[in-house]
């Protein structure tokens, strides 16, 4: 593999896209779990239920998905920049919207607004990544980007409930958008798509020449059984673990615990400080080592499937200590398998069909978390509710939906095929 000097990946602005890219990535993430610590602010708000509360919530990942094939495409034919900025502000748009949301229903248009904005950040940044970063650093920058976004997370959980409690939920929000109206503005303003071509990759180049046509690239990709495999896993493992993360862990900590909402918070926030660790690590190690990502995938979701296993068997003897180690680990293990998961696909998908490939691929976790949250809601809503908690028998039944689809995505990682570490 080869790239000049004097290209793209040498291009000192790219670290300026990197770092405003990562600026709203931070918000992509903090509105993805931002529902876990206002889940009663918003019960009773709306006088509603887990069911619909589990609805409202999921819009923004069905829309998000719907929306990547779209993205991926215009990331191609107008550039990385302007969808990244376009997007990010009907974001905005959306916060404000469920700011002043009268109803479930207005609360459930803001969050699908919210969706499709947030959905336009994230395949656009795999193109433009591609595009200033060498293949070898990749998964490495994508690992960085998870670390800032989860950063997003963090603030997400105990500042957002201290934020909530200090000024309303509302006025929470409307402030959120504001922020993320001012860093599109910055994405359009100060930054500029590379004038290249996406940086050389397995089976491609950086000539320019002309790809074989959208039909034909989409019918490639979808003939795939390794795309297959890939959307599976991501379906499964990133579906739990955000459903946990986003919406139950706190409440489920505050009922099994008998903390107050804080605390419970506080315990949540665990999950993306360990994606903050273990995100840049494993896309540091395999690089580092030469080694498989195939096989760290099944060794990733192996961990995870024992978090959960964890949580299940024996949270009645856990504790404080006992859930924050596992939810550290759970982070830890899920950053690494959003690292290792894309280096495994940067490295076997040709450079001109990366974007596409991103495009339909990404709507697969995102369908995953939608599914997972409405299903566990339902599960969680037949055990009853009492006073404003949700009972343990609730969520042991709804958690262990979560195990089986964690079991599966490990028995479908042995599948996976990677390629050869000497390959590099």
């Amino acid at each position: 593999m080869s790239s000049s000097s004097s290209g793209s990946d040498r291009d000192p602005h790219r670290w300026v896209v990197f770092t405003v890219i990562c600026l709203i990535y931070f918000l992509v993430y903090f509105h993805r779990v931002s529902t876990s610590v206002i889940v009663p602010d918003l019960l009773a708000a709306f006088n509603t239920n887990a069911t619909a509360l589990g609805l409202m919530s999921s819009m923004y990942f069905y829309i998000y998905a719907l929306n990547q094939p779209v993205v991926g495409y215009l990331a191609d034919r107008i550039g990385p920049r302007r969808v990244i900025a376009y997007w990010s502000m009907t974001a905005a748009l959306g916060c404000f919207i469920f700011g002043m949301a009268p109803s479930i229903g207005w609360a459930s248009t803001g969050r699908a607004l919210i969706g499709f904005g947030v959905g336009g950040v994230y395949v656009p940044t795999v193109k433009a990544l591609s595009q200033w970063f060498r293949e070898k650093e990749f998964a490495t920058m994508v690992g960085l980007l998870m670390s800032v976004g989860n950063f997003g997370a963090v603030i997400a959980t105990t500042p957002l409930a201290w934020a909530a409690g200090t000024w309303g939920w509302r006025p929470t929000f409307f402030i959120i958008g504001g922020v993320t109206l001012a860093m599109a503005v910055l994405m359009l303003t100060v930054t500029h798509d590379s004038t290249q071509q996406t940086l050389p990759g397995p089976q491609g180049d950086a000539s320019g020449a002309p790809s074989p046509g959208l039909a034909r690239n989409t019918l490639t990709i979808l003939n795939s059984l390794q795309f297959w495999l890939v959307a599976a896993i991501f379906f499964g493992f990133y579906g739990t673990a955000v459903t946990l993360q986003g919406l139950w862990a706190t409440p489920f900590l505050v009922a099994v615990l008998n903390i107050d909402r804080i605390l419970a918070s506080q315990l949540n926030m665990l999950i993306p400080i360990g994606v903050i660790i273990g995100a840049p690590f494993f896309g540091w190690l395999p690089d580092r080592f030469s080694l498989n990502k195939a096989r760290i995938l099944t060794v990733i979701s192996a961990v995870y499937t024992l978090c959960w296993l964890a949580i299940l068997v024996v949270f009645e003897r856990l504790g404080i200590v006992g859930f924050a180690a596992i939810f550290g680990v759970l982070g830890f293990v899920v950053g690494g398998f959003i690292s290792t998961i894309w280096g495994i696909i940067r490295e076997n998908t040709p450079s001109e069909r990366l974007g596409l490939t991103s495009g339909i691929l990404n709507p697969a976790p995102f369908l995953g978390v939608a599914a997972f949250q409405v299903l566990t809601g339902n599960i969680i809503d037949r055990a009853g509710q009492v006073g404003e908690h949700y009972p343990l028998p609730g969520f042991k039944s709804a958690f262990h939906v979560c195990l089986v689809g964690a079991a599966i995505c490990l028995l479908l990682s042995l599948l996976i095929k990677a390629k050869p570490a000497d390959a590099n």
